[in-house]
């Protein structure tokens, strides 16, 4: 039976009260978009903000190995002894067919005697001025 009284008992609430509910729910109902976007847009930053981050390090990454890579290859090479670079390069020189040792391309023959007073091929005739 009490149970019963105290629901009859309370049959209104204070419309200021209910004013102040509906009030503080369309306030939160009003603000959701403007903060879940606010939340999307802090999120992209730092996903972006990482993103460059990483790809500095990568980059910072990537120098120190073709550094390293560079000063293996250069230790390598003052390794070598004078006589086998040069036996080296001259079999690269003597092998028939290489561009370096044909010069073809170049105009004129890599083995055409040059006059190294006129630096001119010897079979050109120097070259004499017109006259007036």
């Amino acid at each position: 039976m009490t149970a019963q009284r105290n629901s009859e008992h309370v049959k209104s609430v204070n419309s200021q009260i209910t004013d102040a509910i509906t009030q503080a729910n369309t306030m939160n109902i009003g603000l959701a978009p403007a903060q879940s976007l606010g939340t999307l847009y802090q999120t992209t930053a730092q996903a972006v903000g990482v993103a460059i981050q990483n790809a500095v390090a990568n980059q910072q990454n990537m120098y120190s190995l073709s550094l390293a890579s560079t000063a293996q290859n250069l230790n390598s090479l003052l390794a070598l002894s004078s006589s086998s670079a040069a036996r080296s390069t001259a079999g690269l020189l003597s092998q028939r067919g290489s561009p370096a040792a044909t010069r073809h391309h170049y105009g004129r023959h890599a083995a055409a005697p040059v006059n190294v007073a006129t630096a001119q091929p010897s079979h050109v005739p120097p070259h004499t001025p017109m006259k007036k």
